[in-house]
């Protein structure tokens, strides 16, 4: 039996307080081990053997896992390589100003008095992704937090007072606005900055994993309509642009009444740098302004094209392997299938699946058939703009069967309330990019119809089942025309056709039905997507996967920019 967690010695090996520190930061983060386990695509039982002592993480790569998804900035890195060494280089806490330099003196003086209290310990200060400056005793179960820059310090979940000098960190209020703007997004001063002005860690979602990139702000003036970011440290600029990882160049114009905010990737602002009358300088478009259509772009596009790249290989030999499946007229594979991938590339593998079903069963179908769809959230939803698959797949259905067609959703009012306003544009540029093509799309908000599959019925006749969003496996389809499964199809597709909310004759009217419900404003929707379109979204974000595209977003935003704005 392995040493449980209550007898850890964090003094006796190194491998012990890296099991110690685990477990402080897990609970620290409000996190199971099975939710670590999910975040880290391991085993509960391996969670385990880590916090216990009995077997730390096998190589870098499974511990730089675990140090993204506790945010430790690498700190758990350091701990790990201390096993291999066999020595701990561990700061006393009389040490302890030296990594909290950059705090203030009644932060700095709080640590020591907390740790002096204890007597007898070794106290690792170190600061988190989210600013947070975490003091970790490894004589006891405590974890002292404190942010930086806090004048008055929290200790054990006391309230914090931030004093002016956090200000003084974000001179352009891009951390404060871009917070305040969107809930769940995280923003942290690295120590050193190493040319990094910001980490950003972005939120996932129900499937989704969340993503990270490093952002330098510069400042910026709109010129000729135009944003020309100004550029004072060339070296300084090249460094982070050239780095493979993911980066946003971000510009702030003071526009005297607030400041506005613009990014670029940076390998598109790579490509821009000039210099200019002795300054250097990038241009990037006013349209790459960060509000909520860019930033739904950034969020989607990141979370997706990170998970599938890190997977690229597996998932590609997967794919191969499960081939055998599309032999058959039924199946319902478990992601147990694919044990080793992480959700959003099992995403990727039922949505790819359930097209290609849907394309080989359609030219048989009987009769003009109708569609239903299950996405409801603006994370499932941008799949259909994201995923490689998805626009070449709606133009072929489209292709075969001649003509229009209907596509039916079901958003029941809870799930529209929910959901953040990013979300929500994501959704409708779904359904947009679907009108484009010809697909009628309608809506019920009966939460009844939620539990019905994804399914294309020739009614009262033939039904074909492909499911792989919010299912128990990575996919169910089926062809069948067995009665009682074709009549609920049948009568599902039949209600929503005579009650859509959304019902109008012309696609511009089912989508400014659509902005209604989802609480958009329908004449911004038309402005800022008409200005992405002329730019294209590539120079705002690049994906780096091969499974990702940004072609469906630019015929979406090119779509809605097209549509008038008073009929």
């Amino acid at each position: 039996m392995g040493q449980q967690p209550n007898a850890l010695t964090p003094d006796h090996s190194p491998q012990h307080r890296l099991g110690y520190v685990i477990r402080e930061l897990r609970e620290a983060r409000g996190l199971s081990m099975r939710e670590l386990a999910t975040k880290t695509f391991v085993s509960h039982s391996k969670v385990q053997r880590w916090e216990n002592g009995e077997r730390p993480p096998k190589d870098l790569g499974e511990v730089e896992l675990i140090d993204q998804a506790l945010g430790t900035g690498g700190f758990l890195i350091e701990l790990w390589q201390e096993i291999g060494r066999g020595t701990s280089q561990l700061s006393h806490v009389s040490d302890a100003s030296s990594y909290v330099s950059d705090t203030s003196p009644d932060l700095v003086t709080a640590l020591s008095q907390a740790a002096a209290s204890d007597g007898e310990g070794i106290f690792v200060p170190r600061r988190l992704d989210d600013g947070t400056v975490v003091l970790v005793a490894l004589n006891r179960r405590a974890l002292l937090r404190a942010g930086a820059g806090i004048g008055t310090a929290a200790v054990a979940g006391f309230p914090m007072t931030v004093s002016a000098a956090a200000v003084s960190e974000d001179p352009f209020g891009f951390a404060e606005s871009a917070t305040s703007n969107w809930s769940g997004l995280r923003l942290s001063r690295p120590d050193p900055e190493f040319g990094v002005d910001w980490h950003a860690l972005l939120p996932g979602g129900r499937s989704m994993l969340g993503s990270q990139f490093g952002l330098q702000v510069h400042p910026a003036r709109v010129q000729n309509g135009r944003v020309v970011v100004s550029v004072p440290d060339q070296r300084r600029a090249e460094e982070f642009l050239t780095r493979p990882h993911r980066g946003l160049l971000v510009g702030a114009v003071d526009t005297g009444a607030a400041t506005k905010f613009y990014a670029l990737d940076s390998r598109a602002a790579r490509a821009k740098l000039s210099k200019k009358g002795g300054i250097y300088e990038i241009t990037a478009p006013t349209a790459y302004e960060l509000d909520d259509l860019t930033y739904g772009i950034l969020w989607a596009v990141s979370n997706y094209d990170d998970a599938l790249q890190a997977d690229d290989q597996a998932l590609s030999e997967t794919r191969s392997d499960l081939r055998a499946y599309e032999r058959l007229s039924a199946s319902a594979v478990s992601r147990e299938a694919a044990p080793g991938l992480n959700t959003v590339a099992h995403m990727w593998l039922g949505s790819d699946f359930c097209a290609r079903h849907i394309l080989r069963a359609l030219p048989d179908l009987p009769a003009l058939p109708a569609f239903w769809t299950r996405e409801q959230r603006g994370e499932e939803a941008s799949a259909w703009l994201i995923f490689d698959h998805k626009l070449p797949y709606l133009r072929e259905t489209t292709r075969t069967l001649g003509g229009t067609s209907t596509r039916a959703f079901c958003i029941p009012e809870e799930v529209v309330s929910s959901s953040p306003r990013h979300e929500r544009i994501l959704l409708f540029l779904a359904v947009a990019l679907m009108e484009s093509l010809g697909i009628h799309a309608q809506f019920t908000t009966d939460p009844a119809y939620e539990a019905v599959e994804g399914f294309v019925v020739a009614p009262n006749q033939e039904a074909v089942i492909a499911n792989w969003v919010r299912g128990q496996g990575m996919w169910h389809v089926d062809v069948t025309a067995r009665s009682s499964i074709v009549r609920e199809f049948t009568i599902a597709a039949r209600d929503v056709d005579a009650d859509s909310i959304t019902a109008a004759p012309t696609p511009a009217g089912r989508l400014r039905g659509l902005a209604q419900y989802l609480d958009l404003p329908w004449s911004w929707l038309i402005e800022r997507c008409g200005q992405l379109a002329q730019h294209g979204s590539s120079g705002l974000i690049q994906s780096r996967s091969r499974l990702v595209s940004a072609a469906g977003i630019d015929a979406a935003c090119a779509y809605v920019g097209s549509l008038p704005i008073y009929r």
